[in-house]
């Protein structure tokens, strides 16, 4: 017999749950600064959020599925991460001239939607420029980071 404890075996989402505390008090903690913001600062950087505050698409589901099938290149790269972080300066395009035909995307630029400032969309080219990290008083002020952060 084992003098030690037995060790509970945890259910897939507590392996999951697990892993994202793991991950979110490395990826939080790392940062000088407020941890909240900086959570909310990183979600922003996102290629799939990117994409959906452009105006390109409507949802952020539709951003996700979007860049799962590749639609997009970063600085002439494909990439299907949806959780790709863009860093200041990269310019996102379409990666097909014909997804620019796509009802879809031209029913959305229709609707003049108005995105951050911190993004730069040519219309012409279909190209976001992520200009620089969005400021505090940009982000989403409805979300309680602090219950995220603890």
């Amino acid at each position: 017999m084992h003098g030690g404890k037995r060790k509970k075996r945890l259910s897939p989402y507590g392996l999951r749950l697990q892993a994202k505390q793991r991950l979110m008090h490395g990826f939080v903690k790392s940062k000088a600064g407020d941890a909240g913001v900086n959570l909310l600062i990183n979600s922003e950087s996102r290629l799939d959020n990117i994409i959906f505050r452009s105006g390109l698409v409507s949802t952020l589901r539709c951003a996700r599925q979007w860049v799962n099938h590749k639609h997009f290149l970063v600085d002439g790269k494909t990439v299907n991460i949806p959780s790709f972080k863009v860093e200041p300066g990269q310019v996102i395009s379409l990666k097909k001239e014909k997804m620019a035909e796509n009802k879809l995307v031209k029913n959305n630029l229709e609707q003049n939607i108005k995105f951050p400032s911190y993004l730069n969309f040519d219309k012409q080219k279909f190209t976001i420029n992520y200009l620089r990290l969005p400021q505090p008083e940009e982000l989403n002020q409805e979300i309680d980071t602090s219950l995220v952060v603890e």
